[in-house]
């Protein structure tokens, strides 16, 4: 057996102490950072507003009284999306799928990207249209509704989008809706 004098005891109770102590304190005030999982994947803090500086208000431009101001028409940019290898091939695997009339596989395949990428709206228009193939017409228009959202800010994308849904709604018997949506597609 291990014999303990009594200055080790002294020494060990101290440590004791002095751990257990730490451990009822605290974190001495500090939290630690809450993870925003909802889509930013960052960590989000608390900020503290800026003090009121220097009024940065434009400054007063005089004009002759002959010029005219002129509005200039400003391009909406084109948000090129840099795709995912893994992505490109599914879509075309899900392409050549549904040329051969394997619907099912090539909805397996579009699921597969849509789990890579999920904001890729080409995945949404391969699917919807595979849907206005099967005559699954409501299904299809609210999968391209959904590229529709995924497409903000790209208009050849949501041109295509649109066209589609009037096609699904011409197909599915609504004529007016499928004008709606081909008016709507003219606007891009």
């Amino acid at each position: 057996m291990v014999q303990v004098n009594k200055r080790s005891k002294a020494l060990l109770v101290t440590l004791l102490v002095t751990g257990l102590a730490g451990c009822v304190s605290g974190t001495g005030g500090y939290r630690p950072p809450v993870e925003d999982r909802a889509g930013s994947g960052g960590v989000v803090q608390s900020v503290e507003p800026a003090a009121r500086g220097v009024d940065m208000s434009p400054a007063v431009v005089r004009q002759s009284r002959t010029e005219q101001p002129v509005a200039v028409p400003v391009p909406t940019p084109v948000t090129t999306r840099a795709k995912n290898p893994a992505v490109i091939a599914l879509l075309d695997t899900a392409n050549r799928q549904k040329v051969n009339g394997a619907m099912q596989a090539a909805e397996s395949s579009l699921e597969r990207a849509q789990r890579i990428a999920p904001r890729d709206p080409e995945i949404y228009y391969q699917w919807a249209d595979i849907r206005r193939l099967e005559g699954r017409w409501l299904q299809a228009e609210q999968l391209a509704l959904k590229g529709t959202n995924m497409a903000i800010g790209d208009a050849i994308m949501l041109r295509r989008l649109w066209l589609l849904i009037a096609d699904i709604k011409d197909s599915s018997g609504d004529r007016s809706g499928a004008q709606k949506a081909r008016q709507k597609a003219l606007s891009y």
